[in-house]
């Protein structure tokens, strides 16, 4: 699947969020843990996270941003999206496929007409000029 460059981002949910409640450097953090996460299709383990962002690491697992499953994180917000994108993928995919199909038989259709014409008359007096040009 081509990576999706973009994330929905809802500037009123995080105004009124509890993120906006926090430093800057925090806030900063998770959206920095958000575009990375994003990036690797939503599969990163805790200590990716710890590594990226060691100073506000704490700061963001009290305010429980995102879930800890035993060494992977999970960001409930961007697990739907990504989900929904992958559900859009796949009828994509799908539908693609479908079109393909009925161009194909089209092509298909058109080169066994060509070769029906194979043998027409138009190729029949060429031959004949040919054979008056010969002499």
């Amino acid at each position: 699947m081509k990576e999706l460059p973009y994330f929905k981002f809802y500037p009123n949910q995080w105004i009124t969020g509890s993120i906006s409640f926090m430093d800057l450097d925090v806030q900063g953090a998770f959206i920095k843990v958000c575009c990375y996460y994003w990036s690797k299709e939503c599969k990163v383990s805790r200590n990716q996270i710890k590594t990226l962002i060691p100073k506000q690491w704490s700061a963001l697992v009290d305010a429980e941003l995102f879930k800890i499953e035993e060494e992977t994180i999970s960001i409930k917000w961007l697990d739907e999206q990504h989900q929904q994108r992958l559900v859009e993928h796949k009828r994509n995919v799908s539908n693609g496929k479908k079109g393909g199909l009925i161009r194909a038989k089209a092509l298909r259709k058109d080169k066994i007409r060509k070769d029906n014409y194979a043998n027409d008359n138009l190729l029949k007096v060429n031959d004949e000029v040919q054979k008056l040009l010969d002499q």
